[in-house]
């Protein structure tokens, strides 16, 4: 298990969904003759990815970020998504924690890829929380995104990921920059999503981000490699630009929501519109 120390947070990546999606709707308009050099697709075109949550452990709570594709998925969409059976409930309990344990779950976005385990179908089919003492942090852009989605982002959400928590009262909305646990901090940027939020850490002197969608891969370190799913693509690649050269200056550990391979690295700048890895943190398999 590849568990880390930020000062005084422990931080122990798990992998809580894996999947396959179209390869070309991961780079948007990069040709598949480059992006292939990185992710191979299969006989479909489609790429293999996680879904990369963090366990963290701060102040005396446990904090989940990202709850992964979660377990609402039948039939034809897991073979569509070559779905595995592995949950964010899987991933926990390799780290010894239940999802009884968890006090916060924050969540980068709402797509339903980052907020699909936030819920579960109990015995009569019905979506409920899947964790139960949890408090559920998303920007409040976000959450009224999600709610009122414009039409090219409608596919990405599905109410039953977060209306449940809305109305079970588990989801507080942040505006902007928080303090959301000891040392551990959301900010908007927008760009993937209206609300596209990161996460940073903080503790003795050093620091560490979870990009979530703003670089979901290794291969995304290239400011103008970006998905097709960006709402906002000019804002993805200049928050990307700002992230990157200050986690570079800083010597930021940055933690990617989708690599198949890699949890975490340090970044270099290998070219004015590129970064490379510096110290790498690798994922153990799952299969």
């Amino acid at each position: 298990m590849n568990e880390m120390r930020l000062g005084d947070i422990r931080i122990v990546p798990i992998v809580t969904s894996r999947f396959r999606l179209d390869g070309g709707s991961m780079f948007g308009t990069i040709p598949k003759i480059l992006w292939e050099r990185k992710a191979t697709a299969d006989e479909s075109n489609r790429i293999l990815l996680n879904v990369n949550s963090l366990l963290v452990e701060t102040g005396g709570q446990i904090v989940l970020v990202e709850a992964g594709m979660g377990s609402k998925f039948a039939g034809k969409q897991r073979e569509i998504y070559a779905l595995s059976e592995r949950d964010a409930a899987a991933g926990l309990r390799e780290t010894g924690v239940s999802a009884e344990d968890v006090d916060t779950v924050l969540l980068t976005h709402l797509h339903f890829d980052h907020a699909g385990g936030s819920t579960r179908l109990n015995d009569s089919g019905d979506p409920v929380t899947s964790f139960p003492r949890a408090r559920f942090i998303v920007q409040e852009e976000e959450l009224r995104a999600a709610r009122k989605p414009h039409p090219l982002a409608a596919g990405s959400y599905d109410p039953r990921d977060f209306e449940p928590l809305v109305d079970g009262g588990q989801v507080d909305t942040v505006d902007g920059r928080k303090e959301v646990a000891e040392g551990v901090f959301v900010q908007r940027t927008g760009g993937h999503t209206r609300g596209h939020q990161v996460v940073w850490f903080e503790s003795g002197g050093e620091e560490a981000l979870y990009l979530g969608d703003l670089v979901p891969t290794t291969a995304h370190l290239r400011l103008n490699w970006l998905m097709s799913w960006d709402l906002e693509p000019e804002v993805v690649y200049e928050e990307k630009a700002r992230i990157l050269a200050d986690a570079e200056r800083r010597k930021v550990m940055v933690f990617f929501s989708h690599d198949p391979e890699v949890a975490a690295s340090r970044v270099e700048q290998r070219s004015p519109s590129s970064y490379g890895l510096v110290e790498s943190t690798v994922l153990e398999a799952v299969y």
